[in-house]
């Protein structure tokens, strides 16, 4: 059986949550949908999570700044505190229960799952608990967002390489990091990283 809403909103990042949430506080039917977390990649694995990480690795080129001008210091670059507060106080061990009961608060109403357009005002969700059909009386807001792009660089397939999201989710630094790509995500966890890096990354090795 088709259901009924006026708005479905494909995508729940920050335009999509945003846009539904705004929606749905006008007095809208609103479905949200969200295959992963709602959210999507500012709070996760982008914007959020990575200025903590830039946070530490200020704090670490302070501390080392402190002898010939303040005193003495001994600094000890340590991983862990950074990727347990990471856990604990920006991702919540990567569960958007918060965000999805900010959306519900707000009257809208969400569905897990992978969406697709199947007619003019249709969508199909597959669920984990099969097959969904919404028809929008008043629209279908498509905000769908990005993914990790791969480049296609030879032998590159064969080696365990990370995307962002895995080189925020980390527990333990790597011995040596080569970044392709310097954008505000490239960019952002390569200086953590290289100050914590378990053999002192060298600029030339993370770049």
């Amino acid at each position: 059986m088709d259901e009924r809403t006026d708005v479905v909103v494909i995508g729940m990042g920050p335009g999509g949550e945003d846009a539904a949430g705004q929606l749905a506080e006008a007095g809208l039917h609103v479905t949200g949908i969200e295959a992963r977390l709602v959210g999507g990649e500012c709070p996760y694995w982008g914007c959020v999570p990575s200025k903590m990480m830039i946070r530490a690795a200020g704090l670490l080129a302070e501390a080392r700044r402190i002898p010939g001008m303040a005193g003495a210091s001994t600094v000890t670059p340590d991983w862990g505190p950074v990727a347990a507060r990471i856990r604990a106080e920006a991702t919540d061990s990567w569960n958007d229960k918060v965000a999805v009961d900010r959306f519900t608060g707000k009257g809208g109403h969400f569905v897990r799952g992978r969406a697709r357009i199947t007619a003019p005002g249709e969508v199909t969700v597959d669920t984990a608990g099969g097959a969904r059909v919404f028809r929008a009386r008043r629209g279908v807001v498509i905000a769908t967002g990005t993914e990790p792009a791969v480049p296609p660089i030879s032998g590159l397939a064969g080696t365990p390489y990370w995307t962002n999201r895995e080189a925020i989710e980390t527990e333990e630094v790597p011995q040596s990091l080569i970044v392709l790509g310097g954008g505000a995500i490239g960019a952002r966890p390569k200086s953590p990283k290289q100050a914590s890096c378990s053999r002192g990354c060298s600029p030339g090795r993370a770049s």
